[in-house]
């Protein structure tokens, strides 16, 4: 697998009549990190760090290796360097962006200063199929079980209490509702209705921030139901 850029590294949209570059998705983002805030960013989809991409298509089977990629890569998983003047550098993924199905992993900045597109990076993919067996009603995607055990979460009878930051409820999710599974891919959070910001505290928003969509399941794909939520 490879850092790429798309073939668009910025895109233009008219705002006001007037036209508009932002960075876009793709690279190397070298003041864009997890832990920073969410919003605030003269950007359009920027992704935090280094966003990889499988590039190396069978023609048997299309996209299927950076879908193998985009699906079996879990967040919190290790991604080990193995090219360039960066060789032997560790990070971890951080999350999963859809449409452009790229997954986005963490380096320190002395990291990203020697990596170049192209560089190939080792995801040790862990944690897809993992259960917990004394909370059979929790279902576990996309977290690498170290993740967990960081997040120590609590038992408090048949469920787990997990520290969060934000609760989002689920009438502002947008882009990836109905979506046929959720082993990739993302949700987009719409920001833009100022009383639903201020009554749910959102505008301190930070990549990376945990926390519950409440009313809304991914177990067959996002669809919003009654009494359920899912962890962001």
């Amino acid at each position: 697998m490879q850092a790429q850029s798309t073939e668009e590294a910025y895109i233009t949209f008219p705002l006001m009549g007037v036209p508009l570059v932002l960075p876009g998705v793709g690279g190397i983002t070298y003041n864009v990190r997890v832990g920073d805030p969410a919003c605030g960013w003269e950007a359009d989809h920027v992704e935090p760090g280094v966003s990889i991409e499988n590039k190396e298509n069978d023609p048997r089977f299309g996209q299927g290796a950076n879908t193998a990629l985009n699906v079996l890569s879990c967040v919190g998983n290790e991604a080990v360097v193995v090219s360039g003047d960066a060789k032997g550098a560790r990070g971890v993924v951080t999350g999963k962006h859809g449409g452009i199905e790229h997954v986005l992993v963490d380096f320190p900045p002395e990291t990203l200063e020697k990596l170049m597109l192209g560089d190939k990076v080792l995801v040790k993919a862990f944690g897809v199929g993992l259960k917990l067996l004394d909370f059979p009603e929790v279902r576990v995607m996309n977290m690498d079980p170290r993740f967990i055990e960081a997040l120590d979460p609590k038992p408090d009878g048949d469920k787990l209490e997990v520290p969060v930051t934000h609760v989002i409820p689920a009438a502002i999710m947008g882009s990836g509702l109905g979506a046929n599974q959720t082993y990739s891919g993302d949700y987009d959070i719409q920001l833009f209705y100022e009383a639903t910001r201020m009554e749910y505290g959102l505008d301190d928003l930070r990549l990376g921030d945990l926390g519950p969509f409440l009313t809304l399941t991914t177990l067959m794909g996002g669809f919003t139901v009654n009494a359920r939520f899912q962890w962001a």
